[in-house]
């Protein structure tokens, strides 16, 4: 649950991160300027997303990772919708400020308010973050573009996040605790636009489940 928690929260501020290092390419001036623009002209033509993840958890006290996959939907400005497929069936339902964590055939599930849990409020920003807005560094890498602001982190977890170059979409997440813990997400096989099944826009939970209203 504590995971769930920590991850729903830097969903809501994820493109405010990372590292840069070695020989990688400093993008800034003009430059950025015109890339923020081909950010924000992509996110316009974002009616629906839809992709695969994988999620990979290394924690120092386990000897392998923990790995989980599943598909992704978004709406944005403020709907996100991930199904885990394995280890557990279980889904993830961001709407606006409140996050549903339900494991399939539970007695109960778990809903949180990030703002009244002082989690940090406000519309879903996975894909509708504001490039005018940003203040930090962009970094070019092999592997795409990293979006770095030092003063913006979810607790003291540093987030680095990698753009597709092509596309400008999220291409990897990670989050590394203080602890030396990290979540790395790698999302693939993104489509814009394509039709969101309405099981999914219009999720309900299965009847008799009992909702722990947790942060509140």
């Amino acid at each position: 649950m504590k995971q769930c928690i920590h991850f729903a929260c830097f969903v809501l501020v994820c493109l405010f991160p990372c590292h840069c290092f070695g020989s990688d390419r400093l993008i800034e001036g003009e430059e950025a300027r015109i890339l923020l623009q081909r950010i924000k002209q992509s996110q316009e033509s974002q009616v629906t997303v839809i992709g695969s993840f994988r999620e990979e958890r290394t924690i120092t006290t386990m000897p392998e990772p923990l790995v989980f996959t599943g598909k992704l939907y978004a709406k944005p400005p403020g709907f996100l919708f991930l199904a885990y497929e394995n280890p557990i069936s279980h889904i993830m339902m961001v709407t606006g400020d409140t996050v549903l964590f339900y494991v399939d055939g539970a007695a109960t599930a778990d809903q949180v308010n990030l703002a009244m849990a002082g989690k940090g409020g406000g519309n879903l920003d996975l894909f509708t973050w504001s490039p005018a807005d940003f203040k930090g560094e962009i970094v070019e890498k092999d592997t795409g573009y990293m979006l770095h602001n030092p003063e913006i982190k979810v607790g003291d977890r540093n987030i680095r996040i990698t753009l597709d170059k092509e596309s400008l979409m999220i291409h990897e997440i990670y989050l590394l605790e203080p602890c030396g813990d990290g979540t790395r997400i790698a999302i693939t096989d993104l489509r814009v636009n394509e039709h969101i099944p309405e099981e999914i826009l219009q999720y309900s939970l299965p009847a008799g489940v009992i909702v722990n209203n947790l942060g509140q």
